[in-house]
């Protein structure tokens, strides 16, 4: 049994929206309120290991489409760009954005949990390509046939759903810490998501962010209009 947390709500947004707190919808769903819930559970999570002997084990969904946003161009200013309107919302490099903040997330929290010396390790895993309902505004004849032709090449939810268990869980995974998994192996991220200076510089803006909430008195991840709907239960065609 293990101390589990697992960070796989999500969405793909045909259209640009900006949450209250000025973010850009598909990063704060898919990525800033992640790290705020795993901040707030920590501690507990911590505690808990420390006080049972059971690891704590943090699991973020991300994908092979995080590769797709060019170590060229800086994350941050793209975001900024894209929030102000002052360069064309792309939902596919949104969405690649999103996907590379939570593995370079994983690989900066992996470093301050053996920091905290707690029994608690985070990795993050590609599940594959997966129907589902995650861009179901995308939803259509095109998109249905390019799936219909693609479908041996598809996997299901439970096989999609088999790495994310294997990094909960698996006892070969123990102690293993700060790592990016697909089909229940060892994989590697793209450079930039190998970043350590990537991963520090995301952590303290994602701080600077979720810090200002918190002194509002706002600590809570639906301060980011968090879709909670948008898990495997609800969820489109996608590549996950």
């Amino acid at each position: 049994m293990h101390v589990m947390r697992s960070n796989n709500a999500g969405q793909f947004s045909d259209r640009l929206a900006v949450s209250e707190d000025g973010v850009e919808m598909t990063f704060a769903t898919n990525y800033l309120g992640h790290f705020l819930l795993t901040r707030l559970l920590l501690g507990r999570m911590a505690d808990t290991a420390r006080d049972t002997g059971v690891e704590g084990r943090v699991v973020n969904v991300s994908s092979t489409v995080h590769t797709w946003f060019a170590a060229a161009d800086d994350p941050f200013a793209y975001l900024h760009r894209v929030t102000r309107k002052t360069t064309p919302y792309d939902p596919t490099k949104a969405y690649a954005l999103s996907k590379l903040a939570n593995v370079l997330h994983t690989k900066a929290l992996a470093d301050r949990l053996k920091e905290m010396g707690a029994n608690v390790t985070a990795n993050c895993v590609h599940p594959g390509i997966v129907r589902t309902r995650l861009i179901r505004d995308r939803a259509g004849l095109v998109t249905n046939t390019v799936f219909f032709l693609a479908s041996k090449l598809l996997k299901t939810v439970h096989q999609a759903a088999a790495t994310t268990c294997y990094a909960a869980v698996h006892p070969a995974v123990a102690g293993v810490s700060g790592k990016y998994f697909a089909d229940c192996n060892e994989a590697s991220p793209s450079k930039l998501a190998s970043s350590s200076k990537e991963a520090s510089k995301l952590w303290s803006f994602s701080e600077g962010i979720t810090d200002e909430k918190e002194k509002q008195g706002v600590v809570h991840p639906t301060s980011f209009r968090l879709q909670v709907q948008n898990s495997n239960a609800d969820r489109g065609m996608a590549i996950a």
